[in-house]
């Protein structure tokens, strides 16, 4: 058995070593591209739940999701706030990570109606979507409901409830309703008698989810006769729920509030009976019980291959000489491909990964060298890790939390648990790799080690909660360095709230050395029976500040041309050129009924300008940078002055039908309206997606779009697509697409008419 484990473990490093080498080989000839904005999959298990963490490399707003919690296909409807919304995303999928507690599933982005996604699973499962434990704004989480428990409690002796408190048992829970509204001519008595009977039911037919909602329900009404005993009986659904923790904690609260009630005997019974399971489980784990023997080794992660193909044909009017030209032209023939592999070793409490991502693009297109074969190496590092103990991770990683606001970099993070489930304490190191989600030219070329350290950082943060079951931080501090000038300095906390239905994440950033503001932001959700509200408030730099940030438009620049003689210069640069977002939004998704949703959400977004800049140039056959005097008259800056977008409102309705017409099939219908100082702009999108058996996916969508701008130019456009997904021998999938968009711009001097085609096709091999 041993050598069997030895030979897989050879088998997974060679698998996973040749991937990053062909990822270091394509790296030397690598030129700009888009960057992915899906970043990777993670699975997290709790006792009751298994949570699928989502993450992104940009912001992404949670707005509503389909269907509200049961299914096998989850379609869930996102907000880019970063990116430009008029532009296609790049294809990008994922594969679920091994485990024995959820389905297999596979996440598409973005989805055919939307730039959401699709996340399809193996066989139907229960599910929660929230932004909950989010890093600034860039992680959706599924949690999956588990039919057992991964690690179930010894079971709790009965203690006797008050009789009064649960009702004879109710076959099923068909009679449940939902949570009556409180209704004119009811009193506070009158209002809690029934949600307390409506309570009872729900425990005695063991839907416990159930009746810790309806007992919350009646624990926010004014204090009452029914106040005692729900305050007892939540906790009683808790613990029957298996949220320990939560159930001592409602107890107690109890204990507090009624420390002479005739209950107070029971339940502080209840109280040493929870003691008495997790001092069980204390010493089991200490040895009472030997603790299960892990020695497994597993490899997977997924591996595509994609070709994009586009035709377009234009006809230019020009109504002042009455002329006509006519271009058509082949805009795209280019061949992506992409792998994401992990290989996993455990022994017992030792938890060992080895992880390489990378993407390729070959544009047949491309007219230099530089831009046909682009690589990108998203992630190479290898990971050890303790239980409740340590954590250290070597190499290209994950960043975006603790400060970095990067998401990646090279380095170390090292973690060491100072009370378990409680406090950690972080630190890290290593140069950031901004890997821009434009084409726009990145001085500091993020696809290559280097050596040279002219740009790094380095910090420490604690993680602190949960408190009081509900409450979570991190409070951190990084320096940031480029040749001895100070790039960024700063100190920051992340704060979040997860409890009850109610998910909620803030976050501030301050820069120390340069005085100012960088972030701050507010993301909460609030999941009611059969509604969800979406709030986000976010005031930030874009980007982030840093001195680097005066290097953007400056020919020939890069980071050796920063030194400490011309910081001051380079400091006022960074600020005149860097704006300010604001972004504000409210959003709500009500079930009308079992297989229809109504929501919608309102937008503000607005973009500073920026100051009139100085124009830097550097002196020809040095590095050195001066300022030319001819900035503000014809130097060839691209950074002078530039105004602000003024308030752009969005305003959004979508209708969401599940088995509409037929039996599994989705449809949505996407209205809205956009108006800004700039322009005015309406859209429609309807969108059918239909499943036939679990193996064959098809996919229809229409956009419908109009715009005006404040020159009178109108713009028209309608874009049908069709897209089929094919998933044979298990853990291969097949897909295909192709659509036509027709754009026709017209103005008071010129009318132009556009046919563009465009499709795709490709394999794609999930393994593990």
């Amino acid at each position: 058995m041993k050598g069997s484990y030895t030979s897989r473990l050879r088998r997974a490093v060679r698998v996973v070593l040749f991937g990053g080498l062909l990822a270091f080989a394509s790296l030397w000839s690598a030129a700009p591209v888009v960057a992915q904005v899906l970043d990777r999959i993670e699975i997290v298990e709790t006792p009751t739940a298994a949570e699928i963490h989502i993450v992104f490399n940009t912001r992404a707003l949670y707005l509503r999701h389909t269907p509200s919690e049961k299914g096998d296909l989850i379609r869930v409807f996102l907000d880019f706030p970063d990116q430009d919304r008029s532009r296609r995303f790049a294809r990008e999928l994922a594969a679920s990570p091994p485990s024995d507690v959820i389905p297999k599933f596979t996440v598409t982005f973005p989805d055919q109606a939307t730039n959401g996604l699709s996340i399809r699973f193996a066989k139907p499962v229960r599910f929660r979507v929230s932004q909950r434990d989010i890093r600034s704004s860039s992680r959706i989480v599924i949690s999956v409901k588990l039919d057992k428990a991964v690690a179930p409690l010894p079971p709790l002796a009965e203690v006797q409830a008050p009789p009064s408190a649960i009702p004879p048992a109710i076959t099923g829970k068909k009679e449940l309703a939902d949570i009556p509204p409180f209704r004119p001519g009811m009193t506070t008595e009158s209002y809690a008698d029934d949600l307390i009977k409506l309570g009872r039911a729900a425990l005695a037919s063991g839907d416990n989810e159930r009746a810790v909602q309806v007992f919350n329900a009646m624990l926010n009404l004014p204090p009452n006769k029914q106040s005692q005993e729900a305050q007892e009986m939540v906790g009683v659904a808790r613990e029957r729920n298996g949220e320990t923790a939560k159930a001592k904690a409602e107890y107690e609260h109890y204990l507090r509030i009624y420390p002479d009630a005739e209950g107070a005997a029971r339940v502080q019974q209840r109280l040493a009976v929870l003691a008495e399971a997790n001092a069980q489980m204390a010493r089991s784990k200490a040895g009472g019980k030997a603790p299960r023997k892990i020695d497994e080794m597993r490899v997977y992660g997924s591996v595509y291959e994609y070709y994009y193909g586009g035709y377009s044909q234009t006809k230019i009017t020009d109504k002042v000489a009455n002329s006509t030209t006519n271009i058509n032209n082949q805009d795209q023939s280019l061949l992506q491909s992409a792998f994401d592999v992990t290989g996993r070793y455990r022994k017992d409490e030792y938890d060992n990964k080895l992880v390489v991502r990378g993407t390729q693009s070959y544009d047949l297109l491309a007219t230099s060298d530089i831009r046909r074969n682009v690589s990108r190496l998203r992630a190479l590092y290898y990971e050890h890790s303790s239980q409740d103990s340590y954590l250290v991770r070597v190499g290209r990683q994950p960043g975006n939390s603790g400060g970095v606001l990067d998401f990646r970099f090279d380095g170390a993070w090292v973690r060491y648990t100072a009370v378990p489930q409680f406090l950690n304490v972080n630190l890290l190191a290593g140069q950031p790799r901004q890997f821009s989600l434009s084409s726009n030219y990145v001085p500091d070329d993020p696809r290559n080690f280097r050596a040279d350290l002219k740009r790094y950082f380095y910090g420490a943060n604690v993680d602190i909660g949960p408190v009081w079951q509900a409450w979570s931080g991190n409070a951190y501090y990084i320096n940031q360095m480029v040749n001895g000038v100070v790039d960024r300095r700063a100190v920051g906390t992340e704060l979040r709230y997860a409890a009850n239905g109610k998910n909620a994440f803030g976050l501030i950033d301050y820069d120390v050395s340069y005085n100012v503001l960088n972030v701050a932001m507010l993301n909460g959700t609030w999941v009611t029976e059969g509604t969800t509200y979406t709030l986000m408030a976010d005031h930030r730099r874009t980007p982030y500040l840093q001195t680097t940030n005066s290097l953007f438009g400056t020919p020939n620049a890069t980071l050796q041309t920063i030194n400490t003689s011309n910081e001051s210069l380079l400091r006022d640069q960074a600020r005149a050129v860097t704006a300010t977002s604001d972004l504000f939004l409210a959003g709500v998704l009500h079930s009308v009924s079992k297989d229809w949703q109504l929501g919608g959400d309102v937008r503000l977004n607005r973009i500073s300008g920026t100051s009139a800049t100085n124009c830097l140039v550097i002196l020809p056959g040095t590095s050195t940078l001066f300022l030319n005097p001819n900035a503000t008259t014809d130097a060839a800056c691209s950074l002078q002055a530039q105004p602000g977008t003024g308030s752009i409102l969005t305003y959004t309705a979508q209708v969401i039908g599940a088995n509409v017409p037929f039996e599994s099939t989705t449809f949505v219908a996407n209205a809205s309206y956009i108006t800004s100082p700039a322009y005015r702009g309406e859209s429609l999108t309807l969108n059918s997606l239909a499943r036939l058996g679990q193996q064959l996916q098809f996919d229809t969508f229409v956009l419908l779009y109009h715009q005006k701008d404040s020159f009178g130019v109108e713009l028209y456009r309608v874009t049908p697509t069709v897209r089929i997904d094919y998933r044979f021998l298990d853990s291969w999938t097949f897909e295909a697409s192709g659509g036509v968009e027709k754009t026709l711009t017209d103005s008071s001097t010129q009318k132009d008419s556009t046919s563009r085609q465009f499709f795709f096709f490709g394999l794609r091999w999930d393994f593990s």
